[in-house]
């Protein structure tokens, strides 16, 4: 009876945790890409997910290089610039992937002056991915 019990356990477990995985439209999550609040906008974190919908998966440098144009184009959609980013939040899959992400990421900061930034390794990303990546973006003065 307990072998039963727990084989049933962990198959409700192993079914939802591949239901969590399923492709959905991002419209019908319940968050937005980005949200203006005064001078400031929060981007939330980004996947290796090109526009067309194809997942970037080659290496931890191509996935945060694709994460890291995708975080690109709203900024740019809202008038923004890495320049302007404050602080951004990285989230790997494995700890071990860190500086080859940190190559990638820092190559899109062109003036050398650096987010504030929290790391965090070794968690579960959606979809498989290895790198997940949110900013903040301000700007003193919005034309």
């Amino acid at each position: 009876m307990r072998t039963s019990l727990l084989t049933i356990c962990v198959g409700l477990f192993a079914v939802t945790a591949l239901s969590a995985q399923e492709a959905v439209p991002i419209k019908t999550l319940p968050f937005s890409a980005t949200r203006q609040a005064g001078n400031t906008l929060y981007v939330s974190g980004q996947v290796a997910r090109t526009q067309d919908g194809a997942d970037v998966k080659e290496s931890v440098d191509a996935e945060t290089r694709q994460v890291m144009e995708n975080l690109g184009r709203h900024l740019e959609a809202n008038g923004y610039t890495f320049d302007d980013v404050v602080s951004a939040t990285v989230y790997l899959h494995s700890i071990e992937d860190y500086h080859e992400m940190n190559k990638a990421y820092a190559s899109f900061f062109k003036n050398g002056s650096f987010p504030s930034r929290a790391c965090v390794g070794g968690t579960d990303l959606v979809f498989d991915f290895r790198v997940e990546i949110s900013v903040i973006a301000y700007k003193d003065d919005m034309d």
